[in-house]
Formats: structure tokens, C-alpha cells, sequence
């Protein structure tokens, strides 16, 4: 195969000589056609998926492009992080959906009402106030109880608050759907997959996993709706303490890595003003539950098996296959140990641990229970949550190291491996096997 392909190399440079016969036309590409085919595909998903919270009123350009950039290398070194983001997104706003719409008054309150609220779309300006952003349920709490009134803005004007390029995304959806084409009829007629190509799938699949649940979050908004209210932060809070926002005691911003983890770490980058002006784009509001829950679990495990499928992929020297098998096993593995410790921490934070027990043992108390922990979230003086237990942090930190490391290693045998390849790497598929052409 490596022969015929470089007889067809010399061919090309002999234009004197004469061939006999029918002469096919040439079915190879060449290493710059792979290398950029899969980085166009990769930075027009990652371009094209992000749909990042409203920013700082204070915030410049280049900050605001800075930080779409850092999300997009986000995306490429680790695409399941913006879509477990995503994912919680999505479960809170259809939290505040069901809860708008168990008052018969708010009828028209829709998951992209409820998406473009904990995108900080919301700024509450209270008489005498310093502004801030409100996120669906602190909204929701000053509508109840009265504090503004309910912001009347219908599902289409906010669309029209979108700055989704149309092109973009057409762009977006002819360039996966032909990419992964070409892998699946790679597959079929048993042509060589790169590992780069590979690298490039995962991460497209990713992708449009996480275009799919921000499908209702509006993007690239830069002014908010301002909600007014009568009344001083004074007289909505009361004397309660806050660090964030006023407003945390009916929901924190969090938690997430620059709200919780970073300050943990003593390296806190949010900026200092408060109550802040801006919701974090890494805040992850909830542990998703249910279709919300089962969908996140399947695409991470998805997105980190689709490398085991190299596992007999022919690479340049044994070591190299060894290394891969090893990190697509850690990505695997610490993946699901990941969620597993992530859940016990959330079930110690949201106390589900005690109701488990009580359902066990005495289900009679549990109505006492449940009722108790109620008022205590109404009344405490609530703040964003710190890690609340070392041993989180302790185990979760050394999986991270390793997750980086096998994905680091990864990204770079992508390339490594382009210095000995299998000759069918560079043969095109032969649609016309399966097309009817002329």
C-alpha cells in the first residue's frame, strides 16, 4: 500500500511518460490535510459551543475575549468540563421553570427565561442599592414575597437578545456531520483512524452534546434587564451577612472553582468588588438529577471511552500503545470515581445523607425532618459554601493531576504519532461504494 502510494507521488512528477489504460483518480491525502481538517473542526466547535454568562459592566474587550479563549482551550483539553457546567445549567433551569410555574401568575416563564437569569441576565437595582446580578431563584424569592414586580419579557424578545450567528452554526453542523463521516466510513472499510482524529471526535461529540443543552441559553449578551424594586437591600435582607451578593441566603452562586476551590486554595480570582457584578461561568448551581443526571453521566462516559477505542490502533512503537491504553483507562476510571466522590460530597452538603438513614430506620421522623431542614435554609444566614470536608479536596486534587496527565499525553501523541504511520492513514474513503455518482 505504502508502494502504490508512492508510485502515485511519482507519477505525478513524470509528466513525460505515457500510462496505458483506464487511470483512476487519486484517493490520498497528505499529513497537513489530516492535521488541518481536525484543528478547523476542533476551534469551530469550541468557538461555536460556548455560550458564557453576561459579563462585568466594567469588563473590557479584551478581557471578555480572554476568557472566551480560555474556555475554548477549556473545551479542547477537557470538553466534559463545560458541558458538566452545562448540565447543571440545565437542571436549574428547569428547577425554576417548574417553580414559576406551580403560581398560576407566571405562566409564561420558560426555560429560556430561566437560563437567561442564571446567566446573570437579571440586575436587581434596589432604592439606594449598589446593583447586582440576580440568578432564576433569587428572582424568583423577590417576586414571591413581593420585592419587584414579575419582568414582563416574552420567549422571543429574548431571543432576540441572541447573538447566535446562524452561519456559524451551519458552519458548525457541515463541518462535524462531514468529519464524522469520514471516521465512520474510515471505520467500515478498515482504513487507519490518527489518533489526532480521534482526539478531534471525542471532542466534537462533546461539543454538540453541550450545544444541545445550552440550545435555550441565550448567547453573547452584554446588557442586562434591569429589575427595580422599591425597597432598600436593608429592608429585603434584613440583618442577615452575605460575601457575594445580598441575596445568598435564598441561593449562593455557586459553588464553583473560582467561588469555592480557588479561595480554598488561597488564590482568589474573581475580582474583589461586592456584591460582584458578574455570575462566574464556572458555577455549577446543582447536581443534576434525574433526565438531567442520567444524560450528563452517559456523554462523560461516552466522551472518555470513545479512547479506549484506539486500544489496537497501530502506533509507532509498543510504549506508546502501552501509554495510551493507560491514560485512556485513568481518563475512564477517574471519571466515574470523579462522580462518585462528588456525589457523596453533595449528599453531605445537601444533607441526604441523615434523610437516607431516617429512611432506613425510622421513615415516621423523616416529615420532621424534612421540615426542619426547610425552615433552616429559609432563615439561616447562608453563605457560598467552602469546601466543607478535607478529605473532598484531598482525594478529588490527586485525580485531577492524573486526569491532566493522561490527557496531556494524549494531545501530544496525537501528533508524535504522524512520524510513523500506517499507509491506509492516508488513503480517502471511497464513497462511491455507497453513493450512486456519475
Amino acid at each position: 500500500m505504502q508502494d502504490a502510494f508512492l508510485q502515485n507521488q511519482t507519477f505525478a512528477a513524470n509528466a513525460q511518460d505515457r500510462v496505458s489504460g483506464w487511470v483512476d483518480q487519486p484517493n490520498f491525502r497528505g499529513t497537513f490535510d489530516i492535521i488541518c481538517t481536525c484543528i478547523t473542526t476542533i476551534f469551530i466547535c469550541t468557538y461555536s459551543m460556548l455560550v458564557l454568562n453576561i459579563p462585568a459592566p466594567k469588563d473590557k474587550e479584551l478581557r471578555i475575549v480572554g476568557r472566551r479563549i480560555l474556555w475554548m482551550a477549556i473545551g479542547i483539553l477537557g470538553p466534559e468540563f463545560p458541558l458538566t457546567y452545562a448540565a447543571g445549567q440545565w437542571s436549574r433551569a428547569c428547577q425554576s421553570v417548574t417553580a414559576f410555574n406551580a403560581s398560576k401568575e407566571y405562566q409564561g416563564w420558560t426555560m429560556r427565561h430561566a437560563f437567561f437569569a442564571d446567566m446573570g441576565g437579571f440586575v436587581l437595582h434596589a432604592r439606594e442599592s449598589a446593583p447586582f446580578p440576580l440568578n432564576a431563584k433569587q428572582l424568583h424569592w423577590l417576586v414571591v414575597n413581593k420585592k419587584v414586580e414579575y419582568p414582563e419579557i416574552s420567549d422571543k424578545e429574548l431571543w432576540d437578545k441572541s447573538k447566535q450567528d446562524r452561519i456559524v452554526k451551519l458552519i458548525m453542523a457541515i463541518q462535524t456531520t462531514y468529519f464524522v463521516l469520514q471516521c465512520i466510513g474510515r471505520a467500515i472499510q478498515q482504513l487507519a483512524i490518527t489518533t489526532l482524529e480521534l482526539n478531534t471526535l471525542a471532542i466534537v461529540v462533546c461539543s454538540l452534546m453541550t450545544s444541545f443543552v445550552w440550545l435555550h441559553k441565550s448567547a453573547d449578551v452584554r446588557i442586562p434587564i434591569i429589575v427595580k424594586s422599591a425597597f432598600t437591600i436593608e429592608e429585603i435582607i434584613g440583618n442577615r451577612t452575605w460575601k457575594l451578593t445580598p441575596l445568598d441566603f435564598v441561593d449562593e452562586n455557586g459553588p464553583g472553582y473560582s467561588v469555592n476551590v480557588q479561595p480554598f486554595m488561597k488564590m482568589p480570582v474573581i475580582r474583589p468588588e461586592r456584591p460582584i457584578q458578574m455570575i462566574p461561568n464556572d458555577r455549577f448551581p446543582t447536581n443534576p438529577h434525574g433526565a438531567q443526571e442520567y444524560f450528563l453521566c452517559f456523554a462523560t462516559l461516552v466522551y472518555t471511552g470513545l479512547h479506549l477505542t484506539a486500544w489496537n490502533f497501530p502506533f509507532p512503537s509498543h510504549i506508546e500503545r502501552i501509554l495510551w491504553r493507560t491514560s485512556s483507562l485513568l481518563l475512564f476510571g477517574i471519571t466515574v470515581a470523579f462522580w462518585i466522590l462528588e456525589t457523596m460530597a453533595s449528599w453531605m452538603r445537601l444533607e441526604r445523607w441523615e434523610r437516607f438513614y431516617l429512611h432506613l430506620t425510622d421513615r415516621k421522623k423523616l416529615p420532621q425532618f424534612e421540615a426542619e431542614l426547610l425552615r433552616r435554609r429559609q432563615t439561616e444566614n447562608r453563605v457560598p459554601a467552602q469546601l466543607p470536608q478535607l478529605w473532598e479536596f484531598c482525594a478529588i486534587t490527586p485525580l485531577a493531576l492524573l486526569y491532566g496527565l493522561g490527557r496531556m499525553y494524549m494531545i501530544v501523541e496525537a501528533f508524535l504519532e504522524f512520524r510513523n504511520m500506517p499507509a491506509t492513514a492516508y488513503m480517502t474513503v471511497e464513497w462511491s461504494e455507497y453513493l450512486p455518482h456519475i
